[in-house]
């Protein structure tokens, strides 16, 4: 409520309104422009306003007693700082009187510090490869522009570099981009206020690129079927994927993996392998690594007959050889399950169950390789029963034969050679013989002998007469000495 008197002077028609309030206000105080709080360096304006003329205002802060400027309606910090941050009252006085207003808070701080990153986060990278950085104050991003640097110098827009908003990507990475990255941010309201630059970001860009090492562990000339095969891709840096390939083919011959492992090799394993090194968009392929396999040497496993064999009847003597020029020795199984055995040869006892059992054999060795291939499977079945016939006719056979041939020693020796009497022809003849013969007796032996048989008697003749012996070492016929007492000596 207002009171309102009039007031009159003299005699005149001088009227003079009073207006007298029923309370007395309080000075409004209000900061310019109206912020929640501000930034370090911005400038910040208090003003305090109080109805009525004359007024002087004295500007306080806190419980301090002290003014803090001159009198004037407006307190102005023309760059705020922390130390400015606290509450604030004015003073409205007019001659004797003065009356104080409500206190203000006002709110200083330092800008929000961005955050610098990498995407991806590796520490090095190639050439062509894709690298994004980014810029961000989570405190109201979008209030925010951003400006980057290299090495204290500061970045714009060409043909390798993208600037958008918080992000700044290398599209095609060079060895030129390497360096010490920096950002920091602007507002885009409150002009003033800049942030401090971040902390420097190290990026490094390689001159080259490596391609993948690629390596055989063990690392083996070759190896042999059933080893294990452990092929390994390696690259500098973080994060790879391994892709692996066979000769020429381009489908993956497993999921990726740093280690490529062949459990059991085959003889078709052989050949030239590489792998691929990706991460994201870029890929990068190593040179081939050749893997060759050999097939092992083959065990052969066979039936050997002895005559210790055929004599206790039902044992089976198996064989077991590897041909190559390495020496071995040897392992059995009878239906899977290893025997405490490790010569060549096995001697198995036959019997109804063992005769129904399959037999393997392989070569073993402390070096490579070290085993062989195994032999095909052996079974009994009624291999003995056959066995037993065969060997049966076989010594019908060799007994007849050893019979035949001691009967014939035994003829040649016990026989007597038939002896006859030597037939002395003479062939000069006496008067007397003459004169009663018509017909000399050579004509009528000659006459009386077939032809066919001459041959026969010639032989036979000569092996009746020639009988030697040996006297003083004087080698003489029989005959002769029959020979000698006759009147006449014939010859033979």
């Amino acid at each position: 409520m207002c009171d309102f008197r009039t007031l009159l002077f003299g005699d005149g028609f001088l009227t003079i309104q009073l207006l007298f309030a029923d309370s007395t206000p309080k000075p409004t105080i209000r900061p310019d422009p109206s912020f929640e709080f501000f930034y370090t360096d911005e400038r910040v304006q208090l003003t305090c306003d109080m109805p009525g003329a004359a007024w002087e205002y004295h500007w306080y802060k806190d419980s301090n007693t002290t003014e803090l400027s001159t009198p004037n309606k407006n307190y102005i910090i023309n760059s705020a700082s922390l130390h400015d941050t606290g509450e604030y009252h004015c003073n409205a006085k007019r001659r004797d009187f003065s009356i104080n207003s409500e206190n203000i808070t006002l709110q200083v701080k330092e800008p929000p510090q961005p955050q610098l990153s990498k995407e991806p986060q590796w520490d090095s990278f190639y050439p062509t490869e894709k690298v994004t950085l980014t810029c961000l104050i989570t405190e109201n991003p979008n209030d925010w522009e951003y400006e980057w640097y290299n090495n204290k110098i500061k970045l714009s827009k060409d043909n390798d570099i993208s600037l958008s908003g918080k992000t700044l990507s290398i599209n095609s990475a060079k060895s030129s981009h390497s360096g010490s990255y920096t950002c920091k941010a602007k507002h885009l309201r409150r002009s003033p206020v800049t942030t401090k630059e971040t902390e420097a970001l190290q990026l490094h860009i390689s001159d080259f690129t490596p391609k993948p090492a690629i390596q055989s562990e063990p690392s083996f000339e070759f190896f042999y079927t059933g080893e294990q095969v452990q092929l390994t891709c390696d690259m500098t840096g973080a994060a790879w994927e391994y892709y692996w390939y066979k000769d020429s083919k381009t489908t993956e011959l497993s999921t990726a993996n740093k280690n490529y492992i062949i459990n059991s090799a085959l003889v078709h394993d052989t050949g030239d392998y590489y792998c691929k090194a990706k991460r994201r968009d870029f890929s990068i392929k190593s040179k081939g690594e050749k893997v060759q396999v050999k097939a092992l040497s083959a065990a052969s496993l066979n039936l050997v007959t002895e005559i210790n064999d055929i004599i206790a009847g039902n044992i089976l003597t198996l064989n077991c050889e590897v041909l190559d020029d390495k020496t071995w020795n040897y392992t059995w199984f009878e239906n899977n399950q290893e025997l405490n055995e490790s010569s060549s040869t096995l001697k198995v006892k036959s019997t109804e169950e063992t005769i129904k059992n399959e037999f393997k054999c392989r070569g073993k060795r402390t070096e490579r390789p070290l085993q062989s291939s195994w032999s095909e499977g052996f079974k009994a079945n009624n291999i003995l029963f056959k066995r037993k016939i065969l060997l049966a006719i076989s010594g019908c056979f060799v007994c007849c034969f050893v019979i035949l041939i001691i009967g014939c020693i035994v003829l040649k020796i016990t026989r007597k050679p038939e002896k006859k009497e030597p037939v002395h022809e003479d062939l000069f003849i006496s008067l007397a013989d003459s004169k009663n013969q018509t017909t000399s007796p050579m004509m009528e032996y000659m006459a009386s002998k077939p032809l066919e048989k001459e041959s026969e008697e010639k032989e036979e003749l000569q092996l009746d007469r020639i009988l030697i012996t040996h006297v003083d070492g004087v080698i003489m016929d029989e005959d002769s000495a029959s020979a000698e007492t006759n009147d006449l000596t014939s010859f033979k």
